[in-house]
C-alpha cells in the first residue's frame, strides 16, 4: 500500500471511530449532554483531529446522522420502488425498517430522543429535513394506494400518520431492549399491517 492510499485509509478509520463514538454517546447522554471532550476519549483521538473531520459537534452530528439515517432512507425510497401493491410496499417499509434498528439501536435512540426531547436549535433543521422526508415516502405509499382502489379515497397524510405511529412505537419500545430483533421480527411487521389495512374489530 502506497503512502497516499494507507494515509486515506487511517483517515477514513479515524473519521469512522468518531462517528462510532459520537453515536454511542449521543444516542445514550443525548445530543445536549455529550461535549467534545466526551468524544475524543472515546474515540482515543485528540481535539484537533476531530476539527480537521467537522467543524465542531453540530456539524459531526449532521453528518453522522444524514450518514446512516440518509443511507437507511435512500434505500427505504427504492425499495418502495421496487415493490407492486399497498400491503406488499406496507410491509416491506415495516420490514426493513425494523431490521436497520436491529442493525444498530443506537440510531432509532438517538433520533427518537432528539426529535421528541427539547429542542436543539443548532440541529433541529437536519432532524427536520431528514423526519419530513421519511413521512412523505409513507404519505406516496398512500397516495398510490388511494389510486389504485387498494384504499378508500381519504386523507393520505392522516393514513401515513396513523401507519407511522403503529410502526414507530414498536422501534422506539424495542430499541432498547438488549437484542430487538427478538421482538422486531417479520411476524410482528406482518401482524401491523394487518391491523392497520383491517382494523381489530370484529366483523361479526
Amino acid at each position: 500500500m502506497n503512502k497516499v492510499s494507507k494515509r486515506q485509509t487511517t483517515t477514513a478509520e479515524t473519521k469512522s471511530k468518531l462517528f462510532d463514538s459520537a453515536l454511542t454517546l449521543f444516542s445514550d447522554k443525548s445530543y445536549a449532554a455529550t461535549s467534545i471532550r466526551d468524544i475524543i476519549q472515546l474515540a482515543g483521538v485528540t481535539q484537533p483531529t476531530l476539527y480537521y473531520h467537522f467543524s465542531d459537534k453540530a456539524d459531526l452530528f449532521q453528518k453522522l446522522v444524514e450518514h446512516h439515517y440518509g443511507q437507511s432512507q435512500q434505500q427505504l425510497i427504492q425499495l418502495v420502488q421496487e415493490t407492486e401493491g399497498l400491503r406488499e410496499r406496507l410491509l416491506a417499509l415495516l420490514i426493513r425498517s425494523f431490521e436497520f434498528c436491529a442493525a444498530d439501536p443506537r440510531i432509532p435512540k438517538l433520533m427518537f430522543q432528539t426529535y421528541y426531547g427539547p429542542s436543539i436549535p443548532e440541529v433541529s433543521d437536519t432532524i427536520e429535513t431528514l423526519t419530513t422526508s421519511r413521512f412523505q415516502l409513507v404519505v406516496d405509499v398512500m397516495k398510490q394506494g388511494i389510486k389504485a382502489g387498494e384504499l378508500t379515497d381519504s386523507n393520505p397524510e392522516f393514513l401515513a400518520l396513523s401507519f407511522c405511529c403503529l410502526m414507530d412505537q414498536p422501534i422506539n419500545l424495542f430499541s432498547r431492549k438488549p437484542d430487538p430483533s427478538q421482538y422486531l421480527t417479520q411476524e410482528l411487521a406482518a401482524a401491523i399491517v394487518e391491523l392497520f389495512l383491517n382494523g381489530a374489530a370484529s366483523s361479526d
